[in-house]
């Protein structure tokens, strides 16, 4: 483990050994002849370890640390102290400083002691993180659910970008929480009071709306807090312009992008998102598939299930082995939200609702993948479902939804053994 060091000392041959000896370690060192100069290198977020001289001409060793400890209380500070100068090294300690070395000292002495005190440092750090997120992700608003590293590390982000004016792009596959997360920026940033308005670019509906969003000048519209613009891969040219003029001004809305395109892929590195995140910088985030990140679907699955059967005044069925093999084993194509509507399913069906949950059929085996009959009954059941969940069991809504006649959707429910009377 290695982290930067800052090294204070006034006598100039201490400064050249020591310095040497540290970078020897493949340590990141600055020496300095004073201490008032090394206050400026301090931050509450410094990583390593400060050393310093106690006896100097100027700001002495003490003063600095009083300095040093107003910047950040838990900054760790190594002092080095001359022979029979043990008092004023006490004194440093009760101040607040990690440990002290008298000089002189051995160089695996006082490696030993920097290495503790970055192990120390770090941890505090880290420590610092993680009350941090708890805080964010315990407050109101929409939670990221998950205990996996990369989800763990995508909560990290969200909180530091939550709290930056940072115009962002998430992407990442159909279902994975775009949207979810884009709402839980808003909603832990500083514009959360202020207004968060959706614009979906695949919607026509939802063309004629773009202008007055992103072009204020000549909508008269007064701009959103937060702009959050879902498959904008689908963004007509002229938003685009729109969007870079926007984006240029004094005090524009925080601007979300959600996409399925991967920005990094070197295939897409001529699409516009891409160009437009180079051009004026905007954080790209990739959000993992549910597939990549099993240690999360359980945790998931008995969240949702739990909320739903709250919804409903509903008791949970227990759920057998067998069936959270198979939810460990599915593909889950359609990521989080398609395993929020399972569980919504098994909430109101009980053991039912694992005879609508396909097995699973391994990518590696041509032999096993579904046929073109088989693939698009799973689709219309499943599209069944949802439209019954959505309108609460009203088949004319369902009807006019799906664009069926009344016979063909009696026949496609009574095919799938779908009982409109589970959704009242």
């Amino acid at each position: 483990m290695t982290f930067p060091i800052i090294f204070i000392d006034d006598d100039k041959s201490i400064r050249l050994s020591l310095g040497q000896t540290l970078e020897l370690e493949n340590y990141n060192v600055q020496t300095f002849d004073n201490a008032r100069a090394a206050l400026g290198e301090l931050s509450s977020q410094y990583p390593g370890v400060v050393i310093s001289d106690i006896n100097m001409p100027g700001m002495d060793g003490i003063s600095f640390l009083e300095h040093a400890l107003r910047i950040d209380d838990e900054l760790v500070v190594i002092m080095l102290t001359g022979h029979g100068d043990i008092t004023t090294a006490v004194d440093a300690m009760r101040l607040g400083a990690y440990d002290f070395i008298e000089k002189p000292f051995s160089t695996e002495q006082l490696l030993d002691v920097i290495k503790r005190a970055g192990e120390k440092r770090e941890l505090l750090l880290e420590n610092r993180e993680l009350r941090k997120e708890l805080e964010v992700h315990s407050g109101p608003g929409p939670k990221i659910m998950g205990n996996s590293p990369a989800i763990r590390h995508i909560r990290r982000v969200l909180g530091h970008l939550a709290l930056s004016d940072q115009a962002i792009i998430l992407h990442g596959d159909s279902g994975t929480g775009k949207t979810l997360m884009a709402r839980f920026l808003h909603d832990h940033s500083p514009r959360h009071s202020g207004s968060f308005v959706t614009i979906d670019a695949n919607r026509s509906e939802h063309h004629s709306q773009l202008p007055h969003y992103i072009s204020p000048q000549t909508s008269g519209i007064d701009l959103p807090s937060t702009l959050f613009i879902r498959h904008a891969e689908q963004l007509p040219e002229q938003a685009i312009i729109d969007l870079k003029n926007l984006l240029a001004t004094p005090q524009p809305p925080k601007l979300i992008l959600a996409t399925t395109l991967p920005i990094r892929n070197a295939s897409n590195q001529d699409h516009f998102l891409a160009k437009l995140a180079f051009k004026f910088g905007i954080v790209d985030l990739a959000i993992p598939p549910l597939s990549g990140r099993h240690e999360d679907i359980m945790p998931l699955f008995h969240h949702f299930l739990r909320a739903d059967c709250s919804r409903f005044g509903l008791d949970a069925a227990p759920i057998p082995a067998d069936l959270e093999q198979q939810l460990l084993d599915y593909p889950w194509h359609d990521n989080v939200r398609e395993l929020r509507l399972f569980a919504e399913r098994y909430a109101l069906m009980g053991h039912k609702a694992s005879l609508s949950l396909p097995h699973k059929f391994p990518a590696n085996d041509p032999q096993s993948l579904p046929t073109l009959s088989e693939r698009v009954a799973h689709f219309e059941n499943q599209l069944l479902h949802d439209a019954l969940r959505r309108h609460q069991g009203c088949l004319k809504d369902v009807q006019h939804e799906l664009g069926l006649a009344r016979k063909t959707l009696y026949d496609k429910m009574r095919k799938y053994n779908i009982d409109k009377g589970e959704y009242k």
